[in-house]
């Protein structure tokens, strides 16, 4: 009576019912139609010497919504009598008597099929429990469900709702999952990626897989593992903000901004915002996808974020640090201040703090200098007339080799001047060592340069982190050395930015303090990268460096 009962189903409870020794929802087990294999029936007659009707069994998995086929056959499930009234669909006897003529002429009989993979798991999983997969901790109930929603997702299927579907969504969704958690996750992430149009949101994604897990069995306690894996793969998909509800459950932190999403929260627009975010190496210039669509990691470059909303534009910075216009110009040009984004559509690219800092440092410790002194001129005066750059001027203005002073009464870059005779001896030693390079090729910088730029001061590092391969630039001798020395294009720049960060980098991407940074990278255990055992100094792997800053 215990295994008649079992394959039965019997009530537990509201709408729930045991079946096999586990717990369904009644809908999984009981409906109008009630389907079974002809083939079954027809052999069950054969075999009998009495009446017909009575000799037909109905088998007690052919109540369930998700067994589609009968594996002894390969013969679909098809649907014996349809009886809203529980009374008169479970009067076996008269119904089996109402189709007899049916079932015996083969009227019913469907084309066959293949068991699949699906279908044996299910077949044996009813039988005795057996199951060596990772199903095996989940209930049948869940199990065949999610495999047919995910299935549809695949198929784009429609939801079949309380009708029974054809099998084919069970097989795609039991292929795509049986792998384990992160083979179920790597088929999310296929369909995920697949939602490329700007109105793609989760449930027009995944289908009824979302909408069921959301609303219909949101309460099943059953479905919450599967739940926990579309819930990640929503967070690392879609740019869902800290607050809202996915899943029945909270989102405490945004894990990534769109490029819509980050426009409208830092109110820039979204063109506008997308050349900082190219520039930062947060989105690529080549993807072509709607800023719904655009995603970037909102931990790692929050302060960005937060900062580009407080940039101005050229004008109000040479107010803020007094100077011109050409100034201004050649300060960027010789790498002194360095707008936060070279994109010339960028109407605000500049940061207040860097010219205040760098106007803090000159007007410090400045003489008082008569503005009718002829001996006196400039920066930008000197820079022109010497053919030195700005960089010269102040490396030696720190180093005691000339003597800064300040036009009295007036403020800002446009009042440090410089004695004439001392910026002459400089020139003469400078220049003279200056290697000819920039004009045979113009438009590269010497890597060198660039290493010292981004706080790599020992130019042997970086010459080696070049001859290891691990950073592009261009190899050429030297016009009047005829020596070796390496010159990068903007191509080699970016190519560096998109791969290595250092202590100078970072904390111009994310405004902390370099003691600060360097805590987090220890605390973090984030080492120097080395390359065959070789170290480079400190440069560190960007990838690295943005998941210890999390």
């Amino acid at each position: 009576m215990e295994e008649l009962l079992s394959w039965t189903g019997v009530r537990c409870g509201d709408v729930r019912m045991t079946f096999r020794g586990e717990l369904y929802v009644s809908r999984a087990l009981r409906n109008p139609v009630m389907r079974g294999c002809p083939v079954c029936l027809r052999e069950d007659a054969a075999i009998s010497d009495g009446p017909v009707g009575a000799a037909m069994v109905m088998r007690g998995d052919w109540q369930m919504r998700e067994a589609t086929l009968c594996v002894r056959h390969s013969h679909p499930l098809v649907p014996l009598w349809k009886a809203s009234n529980p009374r008169n669909r479970f009067d076996i006897g008269a119904r089996l008597h109402e189709v007899e003529a049916e079932i015996l002429s083969e009227a019913l009989d469907q084309p066959g099929r293949e068991p699949s993979t699906y279908d044996l798991w299910l077949d044996r999983r009813l039988q005795d429990g057996e199951d060596d997969t990772w199903f095996g901790e989940h209930s049948i109930f869940a199990v065949t469900t999610v495999c047919r929603l995910l299935g549809q997702g695949f198929l784009r299927e429609e939801d079949p709702d309380d009708s029974f579907a054809s099998g084919r969504s069970h097989a795609a969704g039991f292929e795509a999952a049986i792998g384990g958690a992160g083979a179920m996750r790597e088929a999310l992430d296929r369909l995920a990626a697949s939602a490329s149009g700007p109105l793609a949101e989760p449930k027009k994604s995944f289908g009824p897989l979302y909408s069921r897990l959301a609303r219909e069995y949101l309460g099943e306690r059953a479905f919450d593992a599967f739940r926990l894996i579309l819930r990640e793969c929503i967070l690392d998909h879609w740019p869902i903000a800290a607050g809202e509800v996915v899943l029945g459950a909270e989102v405490s932190e945004r894990r990534f901004h769109s490029l819509r999403t980050a426009a409208a929260e830092t109110g820039v627009g979204a063109e506008v915002l997308e050349y900082f975010l190219i520039e930062a190496g947060a989105i690529s210039a080549q993807d072509g996808r709607p800023p719904a669509r655009k995603l970037f990691d909102a931990q790692a470059h929050a302060s960005l974020l937060a900062e580009i909303p407080t940039l101005v534009g050229p004008i109000a910075m040479r107010d803020a640090i007094g100077a011109t216009r050409q100034e201004l110009a050649a300060l960027e040009k010789d790498g002194l201040l360095a707008p936060r984004v070279r994109a010339s559509k960028v109407k605000n690219p500049w940061r207040l703090s860097d010219g205040l800092e760098l106007m803090s440092d000159l007007e410090e410790g400045a003489r008082p200098v008569s503005a009718e002194d002829g001996n006196w001129e400039t920066l930008l005066l000197a820079r022109n007339r010497s053919g030195l750059c700005l960089g010269d001027l102040l490396k030696a203005i720190r180093e005691g080799a000339l003597t800064k002073g300040q036009q009295a009464g007036a403020k800002g870059f446009h009042s440090i001047v410089v004695r004439k005779r001392d910026v002459d001896a400089l020139a003469a030693v400078v220049l003279s060592a200056r290697p000819d390079v920039g004009r045979m090729l113009p438009g590269f910088v010497s890597a060198a340069s660039f290493g010292r730029s981004v706080g790599l001061r020992d130019h042997g590092d970086f010459t080696a982190l070049i001859e290891a391969g691990q950073t592009p630039a261009l190899r050429v001798l030297h016009p009047k050395t005829n020596r070796p020395q390496y010159r990068m294009t903007q191509a080699d720049i970016e190519a560096f930015h998109r791969r290595f960060v250092t202590m100078t980098t970072l904390a111009a991407q994310t405004g902390m303090h370099r003691n600060s940074l360097g805590a987090k990278l220890a605390a973090a255990r984030v080492a120097r990268f080395s390359h065959d055992g070789q170290e480079f100094g400190p440069v560190y792997l960007r990838r690295e460096a943005e998941i210890a800053l999390r």
